[in-house]
């Protein structure tokens, strides 16, 4: 099996397999390396001429594919072994996130020229718009995937759609198809029975971020009975041009930081060998555009994510947009959850460990003022620093949540200021501990 990797209209290169892979190696065009727009997929993947062997290519591509449940799923969708990620990958890779498009390789136009070109139909109207979902989701998701056919990393269960730019948000979705740009990714509540009101904690928590001063997704939350979760993406740009009634959506490269690492998403968490933040650190230190910047995020980010209590964050939950002069730049945040509330009273327990340690502890329990001091060293920047970024979360976090219970209560959300009172109580000695370090 051979499948041509596009960026937008462009071919990029070629994945194969050879005879002792399991998986495909990937090499880039000739010609695309000889074009002055030249740059790599993947910072684990720089530009050359020679093929790179499927152990190297496969953390980068193997990372486009759903993970976990969400991979069950999809697989018994397309009658697709979990375990057959070539397979996976050639049903789902007309629309990946960031800007490339992975198909056969004796098609002969990528999908965005097919689209510019007016050759396919691209978008079909969603008729009760998202009403069916919130209400079905396990029904509405599995029908509308097997048309959509995209691939979106991540565990849960959610379908990317075309929202049409400037309608209400209830109205006007529509389904991408063969292989058209999405703008907005769905995912509904899928796990409200173990994990009590979770669609709703992860809207809190990402409005409250926001505000908090950490670049995060543009989110919103509807239908309080089976909330669903509106996340706008970070790697579509509307543009001013129509097509059809339809405004161009160009896509943006982006990739997680397992990928840039070389590192395949079954080691995400840094105690499975995944990145932490003293190597996250040295790559932006390397490669980002603006590394004071892009630094300074990633201690928020950090901070932040310990105050909450959010033990799943790793290294798949932080991602860098590609600039086109080959540096990058943190994308903005999304998946942000504060999993500590659910301790085996309130919902199922989940673990205490975190996906990231903090200083020399992963428990979030036991991490102490000695573990933030060891944080500031990791990520190279002054622990006064550090602390002074601490005090301005802890400081906006009462009036953070105080917007975000706002605005899902306007939504019908009326146990937001409830969920949200769980959360502060989560940081209250974290936040000492910041401070005393």
């Amino acid at each position: 099996m051979k499948l041509a990797v596009f960026r937008n209209n462009l071919k990029l290169g070629t994945l194969d397999i050879q005879a002792s892979e399991s998986f495909f190696g990937f090499a880039y065009d000739n010609d695309y390396l000889s074009t002055p727009e030249a740059y790599p997929l993947s910072l684990s993947l720089p530009l050359t001429n020679i093929r790179y062997t499927s152990n190297q290519a496969q953390p980068y591509f193997e990372g486009l594919l759903p993970e976990g449940e969400a991979r069950d799923a999809i697989s018994r969708r397309l009658g697709i072994s979990r375990t057959s990620s070539t397979k996976l990958l050639h049903a789902l890779g007309r629309d990946c996130a960031g800007d490339i498009s992975i198909i056969d390789e004796d098609e002969n136009q990528s999908p965005d020229t097919l689209i510019a070109n007016n050759k396919n139909h691209t978008y079909d109207l969603l008729e009760n718009g998202l009403t069916a979902i919130a209400q079905s989701p396990r029904i509405e998701i599995p029908r509308l995937q097997e048309n959509t056919r995209l691939s979106l990393a991540g565990g849960q269960e959610k379908i990317a759609l075309y929202h049409k730019n400037g309608s209400a948000i209830e109205e006007d979705w529509y389904i991408p198809t063969h292989g058209a740009p999405s703008t907005h990714i769905i995912k509904p509540g899928l796990l409200e029975a173990h994990y009590p009101f979770i669609t709703l904690n992860e809207f809190l928590c990402l409005r409250a971020a926001s505000a908090c001063n950490i670049h995060t997704v543009n989110v919103d939350i509807r239908y309080p009975g089976t909330p669903v979760l509106i996340i706008q993406r970070y790697d579509r740009k509307i543009s001013s041009q129509d097509v059809n009634g339809f405004n161009v959506i160009t896509r943006a490269h982006q990739e997680d930081l397992c990928q840039a690492n070389g590192i395949i998403s079954d080691l995400k968490y840094e105690h499975d060998g995944g990145p932490g933040y003293k190597q996250i650190r040295d790559m932006l230190a390397r490669y980002a555009r603006k590394p004071f910047e892009d630094i300074e995020m990633l201690v928020k980010w950090g901070l932040f994510n310990y105050m909450i209590g959010n033990c799943d964050a790793h290294a798949k939950n932080l991602s860098l947009l590609h600039n086109s002069d080959g540096t990058v730049s943190i994308a903005p945040v999304y998946d942000l959850i504060s999993t500590s509330v659910y301790d085996g009273i309130f919902g199922s327990k989940l673990s205490r460990g975190m996906g990231m340690r903090i200083g020399q502890h992963e428990n979030i329990d036991k991490i102490n003022e000695a573990d933030i001091r060891i944080f500031a060293d990791n990520v190279r920047v002054r622990l006064s620093q550090v602390k002074l970024i601490g005090s301005e979360i802890i400081s906006s976090i009462p009036s953070a949540f105080d917007a975000a219970v706002y605005e899902a209560d306007k939504n019908g959300f009326s146990n937001a200021d409830e969920m949200a009172c769980r959360i502060i109580k989560e940081c209250e000695n974290r936040a000492k501990i910041i401070l005393s370090a």
